[in-house]
């Protein structure tokens, strides 16, 4: 039986499991990647989240849950690609996505409105579990790094920008998606601006200052 060669596996196959900033990455650096290969850039990141997934996990089939899951992140894969995000990582029933370069907020507004009506088509469909999903958003730096040893690495994104996102995310009822002030303010589309509101201000715990936060209008 023939077995690959990981270094003769085309870099297409590789975008098959790897987000696009690392496969880039590893078109530039051949060979050995330096342990601290790191950079800093201006991002989006969007993260996911289903909606009680321990009690799905307890009342149903394994296979169930997986099947919901499954079709609840290809279907969040295609769009944010659509919009030219790229997933960082699967996070068990959601997602960590970037977007970069220009419009990236604007591309990133537009991909969670499809997102949210998309999944809640996905919700009415009967061969599935209830599939309930929140999201956050947040614009800023990231640091764009290398994690891990020689045994296993990966490249990720980490920084006050991604933990804020992620602390939207968390706070987000269904079918619902939280924002920034910095996110909001990145946003140049006059049509998007009509799209959103205020909604209060959150103070998370372990951060110094409490911070605007907005919702996409549904």
């Amino acid at each position: 039986m023939q077995t690959a060669d990981a270094k003769n596996i085309p870099f297409a196959s590789l975008s098959t499991f790897l987000p696009k900033e690392t496969v880039q990455m590893l078109r530039t650096h051949t060979g050995n990647l330096p342990q601290d290969l790191a950079f800093e850039e201006k991002m989006t990141i969007l993260f996911s989240d289903m909606r009680g997934f321990t009690a799905l996990s307890e009342q149903y089939e394994p296979r169930d849950v997986y099947q919901t899951i499954n079709a609840s992140l290809a279907l969040q894969t295609k769009i944010i690609h659509e919009f030219g995000g790229s997933i960082n990582k699967f996070l068990g029933d959601g997602v960590l996505a970037c977007f970069s370069g220009e419009n990236r907020s604007n591309r990133a507004f537009k991909c969670v409105q499809k997102l949210l009506f998309a999944l809640e088509e996905l919700d009415k469909n009967p061969d599935y579990l209830p599939c309930h999903v929140g999201f956050g958003l947040n614009d800023g730096l990231v640091l764009f790094g290398l994690m891990g040893d020689d045994t296993r690495r990966e490249f990720t994104v980490i920084g006050d920008t991604v933990n804020t996102a992620a602390r939207l995310c968390g706070i987000a009822e269904p079918f619902k998606a939280l924002m920034t002030e910095n996110f909001v303010d990145n946003i140049t589309d006059d049509g998007v601006k009509k799209e959103y509101a205020f909604v209060e201000k959150a103070l998370f715990k372990g951060k110094r200052d409490a911070i605007r936060v907005y919702a996409i209008c549904v």
